[in-house]
C-alpha cells in the first residue's frame, strides 16, 4: 500500500534563476510606474505654445475677417479691418500682414475719424507704422488720394509714397510721382507734379 503524504509549500524548491528574474521584473515594473507618474506632472502651470518649429517664413497665428484696434497713449489710434490676417515673428519683431481687402480708420486726439484708408493689402509694423499696397485710396475731408503704395509713419503722423499719386479736391486735381503729406491731406508736397485747377471767373 502506497502512502501519499501531503506536499507542503516549504517542500517546493524554486530555482535561483527564477527568483532572480522575479526580482528584476519587480524593479522594472516599479521604475515604469514612477516614469509614468513623472510624465503626467506638469513642471510649469503656465505653459506657452512653442512655435520654433514653424520657421521664420510661417505665420505664428492667422485669422479671417478681423477687426483690430491700434492704441497710442491709451487712446484708439486706428481701427483696422481685413479679410485675412497673418502675424509673423522674426528676432522678436512682430509684423502683421493684411490681405483680402483692408480698411483703416485713423482717429485724431479727440476720437474723431480724421481719415480713412482702403487697399487690397497692407502691413502693420511693430512700431505701428502702416504700409498699404494696390488700389490705395485715402479720404480725408474733401480730399481723396489714390495710389498703388503709401506708408504712414505713426510717430510723425505723416503719409509718404514714392509712386504715382493723384489728389482730388472739389476745385483741383494734382498728379505726380513722390508724395509727402500730413494725415489731413491739407499740407502736402508732390514731387514731379502736374495738374489742373478750376478758376472762378
Amino acid at each position: 500500500m502506497n502512502y501519499l503524504g501531503t506536499l507542503t509549500f516549504a517542500q517546493i524548491r524554486i530555482p535561483e534563476e527564477l527568483l532572480l528574474l522575479r526580482h528584476v521584473l519587480r524593479i522594472l515594473g516599479f521604475s515604469l510606474f514612477l516614469c509614468c507618474i513623472g510624465c503626467t506632472v506638469s513642471q510649469n502651470g503656465n505653459r506657452t505654445a512653442d512655435t520654433r518649429f514653424l520657421g521664420e517664413e510661417q505665420p505664428v497665428q492667422e485669422s479671417w475677417d478681423i477687426n483690430m484696434k491700434i492704441f497710442r497713449k491709451d487712446k484708439v489710434h486706428a481701427v483696422v479691418t481685413a479679410g485675412y490676417f497673418a502675424e509673423y515673428k522674426k528676432n522678436d519683431i512682430i509684423t502683421r500682414h493684411l490681405e483680402k481687402g483692408v480698411t483703416v480708420a485713423f482717429f485724431d486726439s479727440i476720437g474723431t475719424v480724421s481719415s480713412t484708408l482702403t487697399a487690397d493689402k497692407g502691413t502693420v509694423h511693430d512700431n505701428n507704422d502702416v504700409e498699404a499696397f494696390d488700389n490705395v485710396v485715402i479720404v480725408s475731408g474733401d480730399a481723396t488720394l489714390t495710389t498703388d503704395y503709401i506708408k504712414r509713419f505713426a510717430d510723425k503722423k505723416k503719409l509718404w509714397s514714392d509712386k504715382y499719386v493723384v489728389i482730388k479736391k472739389p476745385n483741383e486735381t494734382v498728379r505726380g510721382y513722390g508724395f509727402e503729406s500730413d494725415e489731413s491731406l491739407k499740407n502736402y508736397t508732390i514731387f514731379k507734379a502736374s495738374g489742373e485747377t478750376d478758376i472762378e471767373q
